[in-house]
């Protein structure tokens, strides 16, 4: 009985509460929200279902502000007739209160089924895990999303969140629509335990860190683990004890994964979990109980890591952005930090999903020098040495790890400010200080680095910290006047150098470190650090150093493709004209291939790759400096992009907010992209018209490290055995890396839980005729390391494959060619097909893979056949 559970945790002797019985609305369906005052205050948002209402308790209460994804647990149903409740729930009741309706009306299905009832598209919805409707009420108006959060652990927490629609606002609070005269409110404040408080200026300045909290959002936690730090070292160097990493300039975050609550932190204990709630949500991925310690990177539009732009995360909450991970400090239980570098990062490699935004940060052994060039050449700010031997020290600075940089940087004191002059607003330069063995000393002032929003920003912050008195103990002068202020805002500067007595010379404001403190800059000085802050040597290059130090490659015999060409045009592509930057820029440096090359290829199977790609969402894999380069996943790239390319807004459910994908359709859409960094493209199963229903069923065959391209042969062979079964069309092509990919047309006539359910039973035929080499489990950790994984998840809604005639961002610019039946034998290599000798084959054959676009396979008649 759904109304079991209210009513056995009610007295109704005592309460006024309605009796649980079911009842249906004879027109549309109704919701209520009531702000309910018990044990705390929050809002109970209720949902009319099958002659109920589905309810869940909403803390913060619900807003109109998309970027608000208020917890909602979920709780009893309650009975239709509570929609009109409101009064006094006596004291030593389940829920004892007071409880008003708080707004009221009707609301329907966003998406409407035809010949299905509101009802029953409600009902279905809500056992999938993903509601999403429209509410019509007197304060809450447009699309809504309640959407299942996967926890294990906890089955009954959901986020309830506003769609981006007309009746959207940036800021929203429930408790400013309140009645004047409310009950509820009545015994909020007269809570005995409630304390009154006063918000005044006074209050912000007695701490600097409440207040930056109150601007940011950030709230320091009570108990937190505080990470290794490193120490600074002078220059590169090889050694066959030490690994290398790259230095990423971004916030260092420690991720505790250990309870149903997730902490994500800075090196101080403040939380980041809602200001990067990206990274918090792409942490829920995650599958052990464990500790992580990283670094949250944002990227420019070169795809450069940037740490101004992670500042501006408030008001570019969806920029590209990654957590990576490169230590593991607690795992199933245990801590880690005793084991040694090398057996951690070895557990972390094993234990961590990684996905778009979660990275695991590679390092290289040995190779210092050869390393700091190549990162040089990528224009990043430097690296980290570490000791492979050296075990975790919470809290230390420790020579086992060393900072080794090309730009001078360092961490200093904001003490003051000048006068604006000319045009600019609020202030002219903040003046500096930092310790000298304790003592607070003047090291010069920073003009520039600043936006006219910067300004405004920084000048807010300061205004609490001012002070008549200045810091320093031999007060500098000014050109003009000076505004002092308590020296509590750390910052970060990049500077040419420092003059004899500590004064920086062109020092350039880079951004506040909130995730830093005053005591760091002064324990700094009184000798954590033992050697100055300097910049790195550049080690000799000599030829043998020159060779990508990310992934080792055996020399090419292919020709270099290298033209002489413009590095920046602007070339007329159909009616579009195209900007092509860097296009001399060496992005496979094994074999001289640019960027250039890269663009120039895909023109010239531009009739052959468009079939494949149009109408289309595509997910961007960006590599803006090659393959030796960083890389990173970029789906939400329609703000940016010219108008003349078609983008489809998409609402994911993973991330709870709208995406905007760009769609290929051209061949000036392909450069575009191209330009971007996509060395290969990565588009749905399904188009934008008939999203939920793809056009094919993808088979791809993974192999693990210990699997050899002849293994991956067999499988495809056995799986063609299954298809010829079931009689049943498929086409296989090289996948550009190490596998091999079978289509099957689909023809959009079936969604993708039928498509993905058919794949399943296909691939366990394939196992049972070849168990001894494949599996279908999915965990890196759970399979041995000689089992090709039969992966038929990539039929899922929003997975994506490299297309056919696409270049993988591998050594040598292999392409995913097309295969005739009789070409999958021994002998084939997956190299076999790359950027130089591609087109004259496509030419030969003609478009091998055209079939897979065809009408579609009947899948009852196929699912006959397996049965046989």
């Amino acid at each position: 009985m759904p109304l079991e559970e209210y009513n056995k945790k009610r007295n109704f002797e005592e309460t006024s509460e309605p009796e649980g019985k079911t009842k249906k609305s004879e027109g549309e369906l109704i919701f209520v929200i009531q702000r309910h005052s018990a044990t705390r205050l929050h809002y109970d948002f209720r949902l009319e279902m099958d002659g109920v209402l589905k309810s869940w308790a909403v803390p913060k209460g619900p807003s109109l502000n998309p970027k608000d994804k208020r917890l909602a647990m979920m709780t009893e149903d309650h009975p239709y007739s509570y929609r009109d409740f409101e009064g006094s729930i006596p004291e030593g009741n389940y829920g004892g209160g007071e409880v008003e309706v708080w707004d009221s009306g009707t609301y329907e299905p966003l998406e409407k089924a035809e010949g299905k009832a509101d009802d029953l598209v409600m009902r279905s919805e809500l056992h999938k895990g993903s509601l999403k409707f429209i509410l019509h009420g007197k304060k809450l108006k447009g699309e809504f999303a309640l959407v299942k959060i996967k926890n294990p652990k906890d089955d009954n927490a959901w986020l309830l969140i506003k769609h981006k629609d007309k009746f959207a606002l940036d800021e929203y609070d429930s408790e400013d629509h309140v009645p004047k005269k409310s009950k509820v409110t009545e015994r909020e404040e007269n809570r005995p335990s409630k304390k009154k408080t006063v918000k005044t200026t006074e209050n912000f300045t007695k701490s600097f860190q409440n207040y930056t909290s109150a601007l940011t959002g950030e709230k320091k936690l009570k108990d937190f683990m505080k990470p290794m730090l490193a120490k600074v070292g002078e220059e590169a160097f090889d050694s066959k004890d030490w690994v290398f990493e790259i230095k990423w300039d971004g916030y260092r975050a420690i991720a505790d994964l250990r309870k149903n609550t997730k902490f994500l932190y800075s090196r101080n204990g403040l939380s980041f979990s809602e200001k990067f709630y990206k990274i918090s949500e792409a942490l829920e991925d995650q599958k052990f109980p464990m500790v992580l310690d990283g670094e949250i990177v944002a990227f420019n539009s070169k795809g450069q890591p940037d740490f101004q732009a992670l500042q501006q995360i408030g008001d570019h909450p969806n920029m590209a952005m990654t957590y990576q991970v490169f230590d593991l400090l607690w795992l199933n239980g245990k801590s880690t930090e005793n084991l040694t570098l090398i057996e951690r990062k070895e557990l972390l490699k094993d234990a961590l999903v990684e996905n778009d935004v979660v990275k695991y940060c590679e390092h290289i052994p040995e190779k210092g020098k050869n390393f700091f060039n190549q990162i040089e050449k990528m224009n990043l700010e430097g690296m980290i040495a570490k000791k492979i031997t050296s075990i975790y020290t919470e809290g230390a600075r420790s020579a086992d790890w060393l900072k080794i940089k090309f730009q001078q940087t360092e961490d200093v004191l904001i003490c003051g400010f000048t006068e604006p002059k000319g045009s600019r607003k609020q202030f002219g330069a903040i003046i500096l200080g930092t310790y000298v063995n304790g003592e607070l000393q003047y090291c010069g002032h920073a003009g520039t680095g600043f936006s006219n929003k910067k300004l405004e920003e920084l000048y807010e912050l300061f205004e609490p910290l001012i002070t008549s008195e200045a810091p320093f103990k031999d007060v500098p002068k000014t050109n003009t006047k000076a505004t002092w202020v308590k020296p509590e805002i750390v910052c970060e500067i990049k500077f040419t150098e420092k003059t004899g007595d500590g004064i920086f010379r062109h020092p350039v404001f880079l951004g506040i470190r909130t995730d830093k403190e005053k005591v760091d800059i002064k324990k700094t000085s009184l000798g954590e650090d033992l050697k100055p802050e300097k910049s790195a040597k550049k080690a000799p290059k000599k030829e043998e150093e020159v060779e990508n130090a990310e992934t080792k490659v055996s020399s090419s015999k292919t020709k270099t493709m290298k033209k002489t060409r413009e590095n920046e045009q602007e070339k007329k592509i159909g009616k579009q004209t195209v900007k092509l930057t860097n296009q001399n820029k060496v992005y496979f440096p094994e074999s001289g291939i640019t960027k250039g090359d890269l663009v120039e290829y895909y023109q010239s199977v531009a009739k052959y790759i468009l079939p494949h790609l149009k109408n289309r969402p595509q997910s961007l894999n960006r590599f803006p400096n090659g393959i030796g380069g960083l890389s990173f996943y970029h789906k939400d790239a329609g703000d940016s992009a010219p108008d003349w390319i078609e983008k489809a807004t998409i609402f994911s459910e993973s991330n709870e907010k709208d995406i905007q994908y760009l769609v290929c359709n051209t061949a000036a859409d392909m450069a575009y992209l191209n330009n971007l960094g996509c060395i290969d493209l990565n588009p749905w199963n399904s188009k934008i018209d008939n999203l939920e229903f793809p056009d094919w069923l993808a088979l791809d065959l993974d192999p693990s490290e210990g699997n050899t391209f002849e293994d991956v042969i067999e499988v495809a062979l056995a799986t063609k055995e299954v298809l010829d079964q079931v009689k049943i069309e498929g086409y296989c092509k090289t996948s550009g890396s190490s596998g091999i990919h079978i289509f099957i047309p689909m023809g959009g006539k079936y969604d993708y839980e039928q498509v993905k359910n058919f794949a399943h039973l296909l691939m366990q035929k394939v196992q049972q005729l070849v168990p001894e080499i494949t599996t279908l489990e999915r965990s890196l950790k759970k399979r041995e390391k000689n089992e090709i994984y039969l992966d038929y998840l990539q039929n899922r809604g929003g997975q994506t494959l490299a297309s056919v005639y696409s270049v993988r961002p591998k050594p040598g610019a292999p392409v995913s060619m097309p295969l005739n039946w009789e070409e999958v034998k021994s002998g084939l290599k997956p190299t076999d097909f790359n950027i130089y000798n591609a087109l004259d084959r496509i030419k030969k054959n003609g478009d091998l893979f055209k079939p897979a676009l065809g009408k579609g396979i009947d899948m009852l008649n196929a699912l006959k056949n397996l049965e046989k």
